[in-house]
């Protein structure tokens, strides 16, 4: 019931602001649509026969003062089967931002979790190499019997609302969401997505020079309900997460890392999982650049005092901008995650094409 009075409000809240924006003195609201395609392929023993193909829109509409609508669609056509195609929405929210020395924003409705720093490289445009975060998409193998699958972080777009302030030097939020963020949420999911519940999530950085931030984040609350579990009823699960990420940014080179740890309550007690990346991006000259990501999560052992799970994953790419809307890039990976006992090394190739229409 939370949950559908939180969606009534928010579309409540974007219709009194699209029929209050007439008063700004516009006749029509500026509307701005950004959208990226990518087709990506490997080869090499394991991988897919067919080419992965994901398509991404953004579509903003300013309502005035400060307001703004977005939306982001989703559509993926899996290279593992031929006639599934997924179609989600990301994003659905409406943005209001203030400007000053201290600058203010507030997001509510369908929002990007307020943890992860890997979320930022969603898009096939914004990832600098072709694989996607897969600590953020593969499911840790079942450490708790009857608990639905978690991530160490999840790739989420859940329910909820929060506040961002920032100066120069620092910047704050804080956040509730609905969804826990080492579960996956999105609108339009193909699995049932979690149940509603207030998570809390709160984090900060500082900036102590230009290109250089460090952050932290923490995130508290239960990552399954009591009615979730098919196993006898013994209370929900509780989660405390905290993130440590930073962003180094100088003449052509940008290197970014992030370290979680999620301590998870169980039937027994406490387990933990651990995730982490480290991404670097260095520009050899306005049309060239490499990147490179390595990326790691450890589970919690499947079975008292056994060994943990770990995935790995390790990727790097050559990149030549074609154009201002095409991007082509290549690139080596090494693979292993929770289920495989070795590595599989791929050879890639991804072509990405991104424009802002208005």
């Amino acid at each position: 019931m939370l949950h559908k009075g939180l969606t009534a409000a928010v579309a409540a809240i974007g219709m009194w602001l699209v029929a209050e924006s007439g008063a700004f003195a516009q006749s029509v609201a500026p509307i701005s649509v950004d959208s990226a395609i990518g087709i990506s392929r490997f080869f090499g023993e394991y991988a897919e026969e067919r080419p992965d193909i994901v398509v991404d829109i953004t579509a903003t509409m300013r309502l005035g003062k400060g307001w703004v609508a977005y939306v982001r669609p989703w559509f993926r056509k899996a290279s593992g089967d031929p006639y599934d195609l997924a179609k989600e929405i990301y994003q659905a929210a409406l943005q209001y931002q203030r400007s000053g020395p201290v600058s203010t924003r507030v997001d509510i409705g369908y929002i990007l979790s307020p943890i992860g720093l890997g979320m930022l490289d969603a898009r096939p445009d914004t990832n600098p190499i072709i694989t996607p975060h897969l600590s953020y998409f593969v499911p840790m193998p079942s450490f708790d019997a009857g608990v639905p699958s978690a991530y160490p972080v999840a790739s989420s777009y859940p329910l909820g609302g929060q506040f961002t302030a920032s100066t120069t030097r620092w910047d704050a939020r804080a956040a509730v969401v609905m969804s826990p963020p080492n579960r996956k949420f999105v609108l339009y999911a193909a699995k049932p997505n979690p149940r509603s519940r207030p998570t809390a999530i709160v984090g900060g950085g500082i900036t102590p020079r230009t290109g250089l931030r460090v952050g932290l984040a923490y995130a508290r609350g239960e990552y399954a309900m009591a009615s979730e579990l098919t196993g006898p009823p013994s209370g929900g699960r509780g989660l405390n997460m905290i993130a440590l990420e930073g962003e180094y940014s100088f003449a052509y080179t940008k290197i970014t890392g992030e370290m979680t740890r999620d301590s998870l309550e169980t039937a027994s007690g406490h387990a933990v999982a651990t995730e982490w990346f480290l991404q670097g991006v260095q520009s050899l000259t306005p049309r060239w650049f490499i990147a490179g990501r390595h990326e790691g999560a450890n589970a919690p052992p499947r079975t008292p005092g056994g060994n943990r799970p770990t995935l790995r994953v390790s990727e790097v790419a050559v990149g030549r901008r074609l154009s201002q809307e095409l991007t082509l890039r290549s690139a080596f990976s090494s693979q292993k995650t929770y289920y495989s006992p070795t590595p599989s090394y791929e050879v890639g190739v991804s072509l990405v094409w991104a424009r802002r229409w208005l």
